[in-house]
């Protein structure tokens, strides 16, 4: 659900007005790889949900 918000089209276009090429795929990075590293955090913990 972050990802859809973050990474969106119209997100990216937004921000490439604002800032440049490189720091955009910089930020689509880190965002993409903080997603998934937030994602498997959640997976490891979820057993004690239940």
């Amino acid at each position: 659900m972050m990802a859809v918000t973050a990474l969106s089209l119209p997100s990216m276009t937004m921000l490439n007005k604002v800032v440049k090429v490189k720091l955009l795929a910089i930020f689509a990075g880190v965002v993409t790889i903080g997603i998934i590293i937030i994602g498997y955090i959640f997976n490891a913990f979820s057993h004690l949900l239940y």
